[in-house]
């Protein structure tokens, strides 16, 4: 190998275990209520403890202040196995962070990169944690699910596996920004986004969340969907990449919301 690949090599090597992440950073588990619920992902290469957990919660503000501590992983690009579980952080009952983790290959997924992890971590959730159950719900009609979601937001202990806010708006669009710096701060721009929106339409009743993004040499591009109601996207036309669309259409017969914490039986009560 020429000196000069191999220099790089090692400073790829070096640069790369150095960029090391606090999992739970930024997080201040001394204020407000916070759950950690796990749920167990279809994997080809199943593990016992998928089975012997299951979907459970933990509670428990000391245990998660020491996982914040003790899960500093380095970061790694090879990530190329599926995942085992997800984790879901919720303050307040309201998502705040989702990770992905495979046992086998070892690591966890967090926003588009991944970190080293070692499975053996893991095991420390047998002895904190409890199983809860869980319901696919599926919808039909826009009314009802908007209902459902009401209701499920005032019961306790009910958390919701992707944020459902969209839901409150009868349908979306896309919208596109290509040609940014590839380290663009993603938070700050959303914001920059959110304001121009709500100052071009005179309001703020829309749900703006990023879709994807793709990185290609030095340039960033990213997707955001606007959940709104139809008058709000025909103000915004000329913006659309993706025209405007209902939640539930021809092409589109139901949509499926994962609640956690509720079983259907309990739902179907709850519902009447």
């Amino acid at each position: 190998m020429p000196r000069y690949l191999l220099f790089l090599a090692l400073f790829l090597s070096f640069t790369l275990s150095t960029q090391a992440k606090q999992i739970f950073e930024g997080f201040d588990f001394s204020q407000g209520e916070w759950a950690i619920i796990g749920v167990p992902l279809h994997n080809y290469h199943k593990l016992p403890i998928q089975e012997e957990l299951g979907t459970f919660i933990v509670t428990d503000t000391r245990f998660m202040s020491s996982l914040q501590q003790s899960w500093d992983f380095a970061m790694t690009f090879d990530d190329k196995c599926d995942h085992h579980y997800a984790l879901k952080v919720y303050r307040n009952g309201e998502l705040v962070e989702s990770m992905s983790l495979n046992l086998f290959c070892g690591y966890v997924s967090i926003n588009g990169l991944s970190y080293q992890f070692d499975p053996a971590e893991f095991d420390q959730f047998k002895q904190n944690a409890r199983q809860i159950p869980w319901s696919r719900i599926s919808f039909s009609d826009p009314g009802t699910l908007k209902s459902a979601i009401q209701k499920l937001d005032a019961t306790p202990d009910v958390y919701w596996y992707q944020d459902v806010s969209q839901y409150e708006y009868t349908g979306y669009f896309m919208l596109n920004i290509d040609n940014l710096p590839w380290d663009t701060d993603r938070d700050s721009l959303q914001q920059v986004v959110r304001q121009k929106i709500a100052q071009r339409t005179q309001t703020n009743d829309f749900h703006l969340a990023e879709h994807f993004h793709v990185v290609e040499g030095e340039k960033l591009g990213i997707r955001y969907l606007v959940n709104c109601d139809q008058g709000l996207a025909q103000q915004l036309v000329r913006y659309q990449y993706l025209p405007w669309r209902t939640h539930l259409s021809s092409s589109k017969d139901a949509v499926y919301i994962l609640a956690l914490g509720i079983d259907e039986d309990r739902f179907r009560r709850l519902m009447k």
